[in-house]
């Protein structure tokens, strides 16, 4: 099972911009350290609590501080942006991080992100799609002219820089959707889920692994399941700490009914107009009953990643440090925690995790 660092940008009370992104590469740094395999960054705009415009930016600059950890855009908005700059953007970035580089793809969740690029949101999945293919033919640097539905390419010379990971670097997607899930399944790209209950991640892992197995792709494990976490001295102090920015960070799922209420999500985001309103519902101790959230002394975490990896057997964790606002401190302690104390609990879940940090000591 892989350990990923889902990189969140709120800023804490007093801070400043600059300080904002030294604390994030210092994070980059220490999640390095203590052995995690990834780190994501996310793509956001023209909102105060995420200022990460282009996390392509991020991985640029945290991959010159860095010689292991794996970087993943996730997402890059492909309704946003011509998809050969897409292409072109992340091979440059795959010469950057020499080749630790995965490239995370969505069709954008935010109404007023698409009101801003005066994008239309109920065709940003056939956008997606046409991006997608438009994007995989330019890796394989074929001369092509693409005339679509919203882009017209022509690519008449090589791809330049060239790919340093063949034949490309591997994809991952944000999918929660049957209509994603089945995409993902049928080319066997592994997939994140947030703030999926375990049994709607197990059902989803059950028809992604039908679609697999149908299009002649070997099953395997492709779900990366992301959780908040937040690790403490003990289960009492981890409470303590970790509350106020927690509900900070969820404004109790506020983040998703801001989205569906006046009905602002088109038709096809119909996952969403479901979940919300369901995850609006649970109070905070039912979030953390659900392992929703992992929160705890070092040995309540370990025992929530092991029911979740017994349950799910996931390809791996993406994890959520940062809770809201909360001071780079705060987080490095927890992140610290979990490096020393959890995961030599879960060591033989780990895999390549554990040799990583083993390699690193």
């Amino acid at each position: 099972m892989k350990l990923a660092v889902w990189s969140t940008s709120a800023m804490a009370p007093g801070s400043t911009y600059p300080q904002l992104f030294r604390e994030k590469l210092a994070e980059v740094e220490l999640a390095e350290r203590i052995g995690i395999n990834a780190v994501w960054f996310l793509e956001h705009h023209l909102i105060a609590t995420s200022p990460t415009p282009s996390p392509n930016l991020l991985i640029a600059a945290a991959s010159q501080r860095t010689s292991r950890i794996r970087f993943a855009n996730m997402v890059n908005i492909l309704p946003f942006r011509n998809p050969l700059l897409v292409a072109e953007e992340a091979a440059m970035l795959d010469n950057l991080t020499g080749g630790r580089l995965d490239m995370g793809l969505g069709r954008g969740l935010r109404p007023p992100e698409f009101d801003a690029f005066d994008v239309d949101q109920a065709q940003s999945r056939e956008m997606f799609l046409e991006a997608f293919e438009v994007i995989r033919r330019v890796w394989a640097d074929e001369n092509f002219t693409h005339r679509g539905k919203y882009w017209t390419v022509k690519k008449d010379a090589p791809l330049s820089p060239a790919l340093v990971q063949k034949p490309h670097p591997p994809f991952l997607v944000s999918a929660q959707s049957e209509e994603s899930l089945r995409w993902a399944a049928a080319h066997d790209i592994p997939f994140a889920q947030i703030d999926s209950l375990a049994e709607q991640a197990a059902r989803d892992q059950t028809l992604y692994r039908d679609v697999q197995v149908a299009h002649g792709h070997p099953p395997a494990s492709r779900l990366y399941l992301m959780r908040e976490i937040y690790v403490g001295d003990t289960d009492a102090a981890a409470r303590d700490e970790a509350h106020p920015y927690l509900l900070q960070y969820w404004d109790l799922w506020n983040r998703y009914t801001q989205f569906t209420a006046g009905g602002r999500l088109p038709d096809s985001y119909d996952f969403w107009r479901r979940q919300a309103p369901m995850l609006h519902a649970m109070s905070f101790d039912e979030i953390v009953a659900n392992d929703m959230v992992l929160l705890g002394g070092p040995e309540t975490v370990a025992s929530a990643i092991r029911r979740l990896a017994e349950r799910l057997q996931p390809m791996g964790l993406a994890l959520i440090f940062k809770l809201g606002a909360m001071p780079h401190a705060t987080v490095a302690r927890s992140m610290t925690l979990f490096g020393d104390e959890v995961m030599p609990r879960i060591r033989d879940l780990l895999g390549d995790a554990a040799a990583t940090r083993q390699a690193a000591e």
